[in-house]
């Protein structure tokens, strides 16, 4: 396959401007990765599980069953097939210090918030095992799921401690655009 992709430098008192133009719209081009901070994972995957079918003796209400009537809405209730294999999707958020590489195969650099979001680090020492329990201590911010209770994918993601008995997660916040926050604070 040939590109053809060209790229201009410019020097204007000593300050260098890259110019690049590709003609080929099949190429993305994607901003340099900004090194992670102490409290930035390097990346996330996001786990997506089938929904549940409604079981028809579940339901109550009128009518055919199939469908939970709306005042069952308030009730919590499990709608993801847990145990069927979900969708991984993996994204890079920053780039770790000293050029390592952010392992999204390792188990040993990963927290995981929730069912759905598994955060990975680039170092996971760095982040303190001393937490505030009235304060938000994990905060995952991406594109909301159709159902508007999960991301489909993260864009920014801060973790302030590790909770080593976990994670109890909070309101969701409308952010920028269609982006949502997910909160957590610690068990």
């Amino acid at each position: 396959m040939h590109l053809s992709c060209s790229s201009l430098i410019f020097s204007f008192f000593s300050v260098f401007i890259v110019t690049v133009t590709c003609d080929n719209p099949d190429v993305e081009l994607k901003p340099s990765l900004s090194e992670c901070k102490r409290i930035n994972p390097c990346g996330a995957t996001v786990s997506t599980y089938p929904l549940l079918e409604p079981d028809a003796e579940e339901s109550s209400g009128f009518g055919s069953g199939a469908a939970p009537p709306v005042y069952d809405e308030i009730l919590t209730h499990e709608i993801y097939d847990l145990n069927a294999s979900p969708e991984l999707r993996n994204s890079t958020l920053c780039q770790c210090p000293d050029d390592s590489i952010c392992d999204f195969e390792s188990d040993s650099n990963v927290v995981k918030v929730d069912y759905h979001v598994t955060l990975r680090f680039c170092k996971l020492e760095t982040i303190s095992s001393v937490c505030k329990r009235n304060s938000i201590n994990v905060r995952v911010i991406g594109a909301a799921q159709a159902s508007g209770d999960s991301v489909q994918e993260v864009s920014q993601a801060m973790m302030f401690c590790n909770c080593p008995n976990g994670f109890s997660r909070q309101h969701v916040e409308v952010w920028e655009g269609q982006d949502i926050s997910l909160n957590y604070k610690c068990l």
